[in-house]
């Protein structure tokens, strides 16, 4: 991704130097997005900050009555603090006259957890440009947008490494030197493979000043949006082991399926600057 973007940068700035026309038709450019915020985790192995860097490249082609269309991409990488994890284990009573151990209770438990991934997107925009001096002006920008990474993980970071109950587990002679009674947890940090695909829909607001005759700047927040996530599990099952009890396994699927989210992506995003070259 890092030579994707410095290509990206380079090309920008090489056909921006050549531009010379005021009145063009055709502009393109780019903005930008780059913050990290530490976190306070209890754990260790817990991702310890949040984080977001982005770039958008963009074609446009003006209209008229200070119209464009045009067409955007998008190349983020993000790690970023989700709900934690919760899930529950039983509590065994004494074993009856088969030496089964029965379910009196339950402990719920809940665990640190985070996602990160590399992301690649593409849509189309609509901006509107309404001028407030000689060189200043406000742009409403309306997009729409598809973004996936095949990539991603979500990662847990247990807060044990003690012997975790499973005494009606079935294990083979050749286990027999593990604790009959209990399943050994090791501490460590958990990264669960994922795909993810956003469908993402909305407004921003940029402020934008022309510095040159051939390059304006931009600063500009998103307003409103909305985005549908996917989260697929990537994890492979492996049939013949059925006799290691993964007691995170049915927990974690909390996080797959698709989620919405719908307002200011701001506090997702942040605030993103930006150069748009008019060079045609």
């Amino acid at each position: 991704m890092k030579k994707i973007q410095l290509l990206i940068f380079a090309l920008f700035f090489s056909l921006g130097s050549m531009a010379q026309n005021a009145d063009s038709k055709f502009y393109f450019g780019f903005d930008a997005s780059y913050w990290q915020r530490s976190l306070r985790q209890s754990d260790p192995l817990a991702v310890q900050r949040n984080m977001l860097g982005s770039i958008r490249p963009m074609v446009g082609f003006k209209l008229q009555n200070d119209w464009s269309i045009g067409i955007l991409s998008n190349f983020s990488s993000y790690q970023s603090q989700v709900s934690p994890i919760e899930f529950s284990y039983p509590i065994y009573g004494e074993p009856d006259e088969n030496e089964y151990y029965p379910i009196i209770g339950s402990r719920n438990v809940y665990q640190e957890a985070s996602m990160k991934n590399n992301l690649r997107g593409y849509g189309l925009f609509l901006k509107k440009f309404i001028s407030l001096g000689k060189k200043t002006s406000l742009n409403f920008n309306l997009y729409g947008m598809k973004e996936s990474g095949k990539d991603g993980n979500i990662v847990l970071a247990p807060d044990f490494g003690f012997y975790f109950p499973c005494p009606n587990c079935n294990y083979e002679e050749s286990l027999n030197d593990y604790c009959s009674t209990c399943l050994s947890i090791a501490y460590y940090r958990m990264e669960i493979p994922m795909k993810e695909t956003n469908w993402r829909v909305g407004m921003d607001l940029a402020f934008a000043y022309q510095w040159k005759p051939w390059i304006s700047m931009e600063i500009r927040a998103n307003l409103l949006e909305y985005r549908k996530q996917i989260l697929k599990d990537k994890r492979e099952v492996n049939p013949t082991i059925d006799f290691a009890y993964d007691p995170f396994y049915g927990a974690s699927t909390q996080y797959f399926g698709n989620h919405t989210d719908f307002g200011s992506a701001v506090a997702r995003d942040g605030v993103r600057f930006g150069l748009i070259f008019s060079p045609f």
